[in-house]
């Protein structure tokens, strides 16, 4: 006798869910914050089964917050064990350094090459672009956090129930 997975009966424990992902994920959404559970990776060896999901806090303006569940059901159908691992998204996207200095070195070529033309003032025009270029980009940086933290609706802090629902659905949905 060997431990089995019923994805479809996983699947339905999730009432108002949409197939997402090539039908590879469902997501949900509980309040306004949205969750994505992809169908899990089954190895059965005879003597046990493991189930690997991932699921993720789809988060608006930053990276998703990521869990990683590894279940692990001996033949009867009994859990053994259970592994995760979390990964929080970043609190939203930011301009990197690197495109500022690629920025700023442009502006300062293009003053550069009409230094002749414009009697000098070309450089003073780029290096003045380049100071309120790297204010503006400076001043986004920091916005672009705080805006993050500022709409976060406690989705975040529900997505530990996310996955302990995931848990028990999956406990679900094995059978001997």
């Amino acid at each position: 006798m060997a431990a089995t997975f019923d994805l479809d009966h996983f699947i339905s424990l999730f009432p108002g869910a949409s197939v997402h992902k090539d039908g590879t994920a469902i997501e949900y959404t509980v309040e306004d914050s949205t969750y994505r559970i992809y169908n899990p990776d089954e190895s059965n060896d005879g003597t046990s089964l493991t189930l690997d999901v991932k699921l993720d806090h789809v988060r608006g303006g930053a990276t998703d917050d990521h869990v990683g569940l590894s279940l692990v059901f001996d033949s009867s159908a009994v859990l053994q064990s259970v592994a995760y691992s979390w990964e929080a998204g970043n609190d939203g996207y930011t301009i990197p350094r690197t495109l500022v200095v690629a920025i700023d070195t442009g502006i300062e070529v293009v003053g550069g090459l009409g230094a002749v033309e414009t009697g000098g003032a070309s450089v003073v025009a780029a290096q003045a672009a380049v100071v309120i270029f790297d204010t503006c980009a400076f001043v986004y940086n920091q916005i672009a956090s705080h805006m993050v933290k500022w709409t976060d609706n406690g989705g975040r802090f529900y997505f530990l129930p996310v996955v302990g629902h995931c848990i028990n659905r999956l406990g679900s949905s094995v059978s001997a």
